[in-house]
């Protein structure tokens, strides 16, 4: 079920929001100034009650979805076949994705674990829009099928697939390896069996840690493709080690100044698409 509309409607989601108090600020920052309509929450980082006090001044107008978490921090239960028996911590996604593959994770402890984070956002009094993973960890073998049942049981509108173009995007030959596996993996989702919507489109990866980030996003925007895209971005303000020893900091800036550059700001306003939150999305199907 992909919500398709006869012409180009754009969700620019900001991941992470959450995850620390200077990216709760970059993203704030991006909505205010229009540059995105969406954004996925971290219910078990440090900046969680940050990030819900920031998206009540919203009133509603910022889609927020769960950025589900298994790769950083600690689990809301206590999920043995999901965390480092040392330390309590999530394991890496390095160990967690060889867990994976190798038929070691619990489907309980996972499903336990993404229902405990649900009621953790709505309990914060956060209305989900949509679902979708921190290092795409809904997609992991041994996570889709438990991600899917709570999908269904919570009625969460739409999941992200996030399934980028191999060829004629621009930037394509950026990440490709890392993008060929997602597509496998994504290959796996599929949106009916799942129950719930995604977009026709995703770009975001060819983005990550671009050095021409800004000139990337230009040339995405003017090649938007009739139904739903939806834009994963990471802008914020990094001062300090993220939670988990994330390596995503300086370049959450870059993409702030790329966001809301005047040039990226006139061609989401230009009328040439519609932006949306997946509350919308959904509403469109």
């Amino acid at each position: 079920m992909a919500a398709t509309t006869d012409v180009a409607t754009l969700v620019v989601n900001a991941d992470d929001f959450g995850f620390d108090e200077g990216i709760n600020r970059g993203i704030m920052e991006a909505f205010a100034l229009c540059a995105l309509t969406s954004t996925s929450i971290m219910v078990g980082m440090p900046a969680f009650h940050d990030a819900v006090r920031r998206a009540k001044t919203a009133d509603g107008a910022l889609g927020i979805g769960l950025h589900f978490t298994l790769t950083a921090g600690r689990p809301l239960t206590p999920a043995p076949s999901l965390v480092d028996v040392d330390t309590g911590d999530f394991l890496g996604a390095k160990m967690l994705l060889w867990r994976a593959l190798s038929g070691r994770i619990r489907r309980r402890d996972v499903e336990d674990e993404c229902s405990a984070q649900v009621a953790r956002a709505r309990e914060a009094g956060i209305h989900l829009t949509h679902l979708d993973g921190h290092h795409h960890v809904h997609l992991w073998p041994g996570v889709r099928e438990a991600v899917r049942r709570v999908v269904a049981a919570e009625r969460i509108p739409v999941v992200r697939r996030p399934v980028e173009s191999l060829f004629g995007t621009p930037a394509w030959r950026r990440r490709l390896p890392e993008r060929v596996l997602i597509g496998m993996l994504g290959r796996g989702m599929d949106p009916d069996r799942f129950g719930a919507l995604t977009t026709d489109h995703f770009v975001g990866s060819t983005l990550l840690a671009a050095p021409d980030f800004h000139a990337t996003l230009v040339r995405v925007l003017d090649a938007l493709a009739r139904g739903t895209t939806e834009l994963m971005v990471h802008p914020g303000y990094v001062p300090r080690l993220l939670p988990g020893g994330d390596p995503y900091t300086w370049q959450r800036e870059v993409e702030l100044r790329g966001l809301t550059s005047p040039n990226v700001l006139e061609r989401l306003h230009s009328g040439r698409s519609r932006l949306a939150h997946f509350g919308e999305i959904a509403n469109l199907a």
